[in-house]
């Protein structure tokens, strides 16, 4: 009997995995450069070192925790150099750990970051059977425990709040007043920064510019589905322009409402981020570009609403997990040929705009507008003040004649551990302040710690020290109201110590 064998017509793809990652790779370190370069420039070589840190820690605990693992599974009892660098070269726990590490904020501990490193590539990905087995986007998890665990873990490097937590604190995500809106928008310096880049906050989702220069190339390329950051960034924009439209919000510099507050969405925290390298998972989110569209979708609304009515400050990380665990239902309900199933698609994917729309619309009808706060002002000689412990721990003469300070107070951490102090550097002239400085503030994050902002500190400037010095209260918080006095104890300390 004689058999005739005909070779199928198979879709070959050009890229292999290896190579997928490795561009991927590549686009996450031309990220990580251009933070580089920004603390460099803007806050000195020290920074620009602390994120190299945070790198090598991330990456050595994702490499050596990948390494036990193939070692205490290997086969047949055979582990060498060969099954180790095989078995490392196809698992990409590095990719993990960069964006782990450029999800953080630069003054993370290492420790703290290494233990999430540890979770993020151990229970969120090695314990589903590695890589292509996982549920959820294992970095996405190890942020979360940030998020939950690590809040309070960070290092003497000292940063100011980021754009979306100083948006959701002192602006609550929706100001309609124009003297608000110009407020708002000159704390966070403009659409200018915020496109470029050129502010702090997680290492690498500050510039929106290259992320999407990278995403474009890396679309162009076919490592990532052009569809998903496309459709997640665009219903981003059409959901706050919705709300903007719904409640009034006023212009900005000649641009409505409903053009700047959206781009303001897009453009800030790690919205532009999680699209490009984080919904793009091809692990964690569906197979059928259909169930992409789909899982974007949902993503962008669950995003909008978590910023505006949940008491986070961003809602991109969490809306990355929740679709995650909403695959497999995607997945199920897109089975069968693809061609059939175009118009459920469609159908699925008009219903949960539909709802999504109905649901932001909802939740931005009930959010309190932001209005103009009232002035309070604390100076040395309100009584709380002195309710405060401070100490000048070290003072001397600089070769200009004037006098540096280095000074502690308790503040807002003080109430639960006395021995908690803020620190401050103050340095003084012709008995007038020529600057403060914060080196060490404990007092609670995204509020008490306002006191670092540049807009707080810079009030003390030429405050004449034979007299009261009065400073406004960044908000009407009682940890904002705390750390304010904190400070002012600090200045009374060092008029104590001259005399005056």
């Amino acid at each position: 009997m004689k058999f005739n064998f005909n070779a199928s017509p198979n879709l070959r793809q050009a890229q292999s995995t290896k190579r997928i990652m490795l561009e991927l790779m590549i686009g996450l370190l031309v990220v990580f450069a251009f933070s580089l370069v920004y603390y460099n420039n803007a806050w000195g070589m020290d920074y620009a070192m602390q994120a190299v840190k945070l790198m090598v820690v991330s990456l050595v605990v994702a490499l050596v925790t990948e390494s036990a693992w193939a070692f205490f599974t290997k086969k047949e009892n055979k582990f060498d150099l060969t099954y180790l660098k095989n078995y490392l070269s196809g698992s990409f726990g590095w990719i993990t750990a960069i964006i782990l590490t450029l999800m953080c904020k630069i003054d993370i501990t290492p420790y703290a970051l290494g233990v999430s490193t540890f979770f993020a590539i151990f229970f969120a990905k090695l314990l589903f059977g590695g890589f292509g087995n996982n549920i959820f986007n294992p970095a996405a998890v190890g942020r979360a425990i940030v998020f939950a665990t690590f809040m309070g873990a960070t290092t003497d490097v000292v940063t100011s709040a980021t754009p979306t937590t100083m948006i959701a604190s002192e602006f609550n995500w929706l100001v309609i007043k124009p003297e608000m809106i110009t407020e708002m928008m000159e704390k966070l310096g403009g659409f200018k920064d915020l496109f470029i880049g050129w502010y702090p906050g997680a290492i690498g989702e500050t510039s929106a510019l290259i992320i999407l220069l990278v995403g474009v190339v890396l679309a162009i390329r076919k490592v990532i589905d052009w569809r998903v950051p496309t459709i997640y960034l665009g219903s981003i924009f059409v959901l706050t322009a919705a709300i903007a439209l719904m409640r009034g919000v006023g212009s900005y510099n000649g641009l409505p409402g409903f053009i700047w507050y959206p781009l303001l969405h897009v453009l800030t925290g790690g919205v532009v981020f999680g699209a490009i390298f984080m919904l793009t998972d091809p692990v964690t989110s569906p197979t059928s570009a259909q169930g992409r569209c789909i899982f974007a979708l949902g993503a962008a609304i669950i995003t909008v609403l978590i910023r505006v009515k949940a008491n986070l400050p961003e809602g991109c990380l969490y809306s990355i997990l929740m679709m995650n665990m909403l695959t497999p239902m995607i997945e199920k309900a897109l089975e069968g040929k693809q061609l059939v199933l175009r118009k459920k698609a469609s159908i699925i994917f008009g219903v949960v705009a539909v709802v999504g729309l109905g649901a932001t619309l909802l939740a931005g009808s009930v959010v309190e507008a932001k209005e103009p706060a009232p002035q309070v002002f604390v100076s040395t000689k309100d009584a709380d003040v002195d309710k405060f412990k401070a100490e000048v721990t070290e003072q001397f003469v600089n070769s200009d004649g004037s006098t540096t300070y280095r000074v502690k107070a308790q503040g807002y951490a003080s109430i639960q551990k006395p021995d908690v102090y803020n620190e401050f550097e103050i340095i003084v002239k012709d008995k007038k302040i020529v600057s403060l400085t914060p080196t060490k503030v404990n007092d609670t994050e995204y509020v008490g710690d306002r006191i670092l902002a540049e807009d707080f500190t810079k009030q003390f400037k030429d405050a004449d020290l034979t007299k009261d010095v009065q400073v406004e209260v960044n908000d009407v918080v009682t940890g904002a109201t705390f750390s304010t006095k904190s400070a002012v104890r600090l200045v009374k300390e060092v008029q104590n110590v001259m005399g005056n």
